[in-house]
């Protein structure tokens, strides 16, 4: 459980000192914002491709989700180490997952050839270092950490190639940031929860970020599904029925969007089951507003519908399709696995890191 000291970003001190309707109106600013960094399904690119793609793409290294995950792992050792943020970890990998998502040519690259893509997520690490962070890593300190795989040369080149590919967008919100200002439309009355809410929050904004699941969803569904998850973890005693129902709902005026929806449910099951497997105990849940596997059926129907017509339909990682592929509710759970259960196929030189 991550110690408060250690969330106090920006984001989280703006936050406080704002009044009830300031924070509504950078909820509303995130939520515009948000729209412009959505990402898709980039894993399966390849089987969404011509016949003649889908060779060239079966004879290659394709990345899955288990080298996102070892990725996600490997940044979130080395913030540890370097006493960074972990709230950067989740910028970087928003970095990766939306330059994968892009047309350039090394993008496809990295889908393509597992050393690509441990470059291209060691850089997006080393841009959202300097651009989040105090300090700035340098460029040789990457390569070191890479064991010499990969030259400060190799990273500098990228960062600019990326930063390019992304059109120099790089200030999209992260689920953190968002359940920090969420977490303050909780009555004056409640604020001694707030520390717990911040904790279990951010503790499930965390296990979101490794999550490739969660990849083609918007930032704010996760942080609100993980919100409410935080709210059915506090007791009654500590947070009376009349506090619990005015945040609830001063959280559905703040979004745009329903927060019983079958999706948002989706994304709070899932939550709860990385939250229980990452830590070997079950968040609670009062039962005042629980996630339910009734709406979780209904969303996996919802999420089949929509992955079947996106393969009707074509795909475009820059094109006319976008929105389509980004606002569907794809892969909650049809589209992904268990983190166990992926391919493990890095062989020893994907693992040097």
């Amino acid at each position: 459980m991550m110690d408060e000291t250690l969330d106090s970003s920006g984001s989280v001190d703006v936050a406080r000192t704002m009044d009830g309707p300031d924070v509504y109106d950078c909820i509303s600013t995130m939520l515009t914002q948000e729209q412009y960094y959505l990402c898709c399904d980039y894993l399966n690119i390849g089987r969404k491709q011509s016949a003649h793609h889908r060779m060239q793409f079966d004879r290659c290294d394709p990345i899955d989700e288990t080298c996102r995950a070892k990725m996600t792992e490997w940044c979130f050792h080395v913030v540890d180490c370097t006493n960074l943020r972990r709230e950067t970890v989740s910028i970087a990998m928003g970095y990766l997952d939306r330059f994968l998502c892009s047309s350039s040519l090394r993008a496809e690259q990295a889908r393509r050839n597992r050393k690509e893509y441990q470059l291209a997520a060691m850089t997006s690490l080393y841009i959202a270092v300097k651009i989040y962070e105090p300090l700035e890593m340098d460029a040789g300190l990457v390569s070191r950490l890479s064991r010499g795989l990969h030259s400060a040369a190799e990273i500098t080149t990228l960062e600019h190639e990326m930063l390019v590919a992304l059109s120099w967008r790089m200030c999209d919100p992260s689920p953190h940031q968002i359940c920090n200002y969420l977490i303050e439309l909780l009555p004056d009355e409640a604020v001694d929860v707030k520390p717990t809410l911040y904790d279990f929050c951010h503790f499930q904004t965390e296990l979101a970020t490794g999550d490739y699941a969660f990849v083609p969803l918007r930032r704010s569904v996760v942080a609100v599904a993980s919100v409410l998850n935080a709210l059915e973890g506090i007791n009654q005693q500590e947070l009376l029925f009349n506090e619990r129902m005015g945040f609830i709902d001063s959280i559905a005026r703040a979004v745009d969007y329903d927060i019983c929806s079958p999706l948002v449910n989706a994304v709070r099951v899932r939550l709860l089951e990385s939250f229980a497997k990452s830590s070997g105990c079950e968040l609670p849940q009062v039962g005042f507003m629980p996630a339910t596997d009734s709406k979780l059926a209904a969303s996996q129907d919802a999420m089949s519908s929509s992955m079947r017509g996106e393969e009707e339909d074509g795909y475009c990682p820059d094109g006319d399709k976008y929105d389509e592929c980004t606002e569907s509710p794809v892969c909650v759970k049809e589209m992904s696995v268990s983190l166990e259960n992926g391919n493990m196929g890095w062989d020893n030189e994907h693992n040097s890191i």
